[in-house]
């Protein structure tokens, strides 16, 4: 997460197609009407965060795909790239971490279209 920091990183993770998305299944993003680039909201009972959708075959249908790192209020590179971050979304929890330190981040969320692609 510190690396989110470093405009390098960002410039170099730029060649990833996901780098800075909502990824979503392309079944249940037709289904709600979502497509690349479109601005959708997620939300859970403990936040909100908003971003790009990016639609892939890639992805369980039931399932979202957001990196954590966006949300760091003291490096304002990260912060000002205005990325989606799960950090928002999902509550920490002792429950789901295990002995090594790793959490799983898991958490139930709703996803709505915004607008079309920006």
């Amino acid at each position: 997460g510190n690396n989110s920091e470093i405009p390098l990183m960002n410039e170099v993770s730029r060649n990833m197609r996901h780098h800075g998305r909502v990824v979503i299944n392309s079944a249940t993003a037709r289904n709600l009407g979502i497509e690349d680039d479109d601005l959708v909201e997620v939300r859970s009972r403990t936040g909100v965060t908003r971003g790009q959708a990016r639609v892939s075959e890639g992805v369980r249908p039931d399932t979202l795909v957001i990196t954590g790192q966006w949300d760091h209020w003291a490096t304002p590179y990260a912060k000002d790239l205005n990325f989606p971050s799960l950090n928002t979304l999902a509550e920490m929890s002792l429950d789901l971490t295990d002995a090594n330190g790793s959490g799983a981040d898991l958490v139930r969320v709703a996803i709505r279209r915004l607008g079309g692609a920006s």
